[in-house]
């Protein structure tokens, strides 16, 4: 049986839960070396991203987990150059959104949710929605490409660009291509400043 690879040679860790048990400490290695190489990205080159690549993408993004299996997400696709530009002044004006070859638009549909856990849906729409949208971001990544989870704009002004019914709620402005920069490495918070045990104090 062949071993299965990332288009970048390296071994998945979803692929490697096929494996050997020993192939335990691989997969951990390269979870780890992805998540450390996200990063948020702001300039993009011209270069197209093909429809295959966007759909792997949403297909990762489908893998997360939701509440009662509600998979309460929905991704919008907008190559269209004035709809990408709508989208930048929508979101106060951060116009690398435009600059971006394609944006994907998370939006969090509670009407999956309300049904089975009534108001308390919508929250767990929005946590949902959330979830598959951070394995989109780690997605982009193994395909060598850069991502920004933009959650600043005005929502009114997404769901009328995009005509999103009510009970549709834009997430966050995801804009895909190519990495135009080398972004900096920032300094985060150790684990012994964010972990408590049992109680806050």
């Amino acid at each position: 049986m062949r071993t299965p690879i990332s288009r970048r040679g390296v071994l998945c860790a979803g692929t490697l839960a096929l494996l050997r048990p020993a192939s335990a400490k691989a997969a951990e290695r390269c979870l780890d070396a992805l998540i450390r190489r996200r990063h948020m990205i702001r300039r993009f080159r011209p270069d197209p991203v093909s429809d295959a690549t966007v759909r792997r993408l949403i297909e990762a993004a489908t893998r997360a987990p939701s509440a009662g299996h509600t998979e309460p997400w929905t991704f919008i696709v907008v190559r269209d150059a004035e709809t990408r530009r709508r989208l930048g002044r929508a979101a106060l004006g951060q116009m690398f959104v435009a600059e971006a070859p394609v944006a994907i638009i998370a939006c969090a549909d509670a009407s999956r949710s309300r049904p089975r856990y009534g108001s308390r849906g919508d929250r767990y729409a929005l946590i949902d929605a959330s979830f598959a949208s951070l394995l989109l971001l780690l997605a982009v990544v193994e395909e060598g490409l850069g991502a920004c989870f933009v959650g600043a704009f005005h929502d009114a002004e997404v769901s009328q660009i995009l005509g999103l019914p009510k009970h549709v709620q834009p997430l966050a402005v995801i804009p895909v291509g190519v990495p135009a920069e080398r972004p900096r490495s920032l300094k985060r918070r150790s684990v012994d400043q964010v972990l408590r045990r049992e109680r806050w104090e």
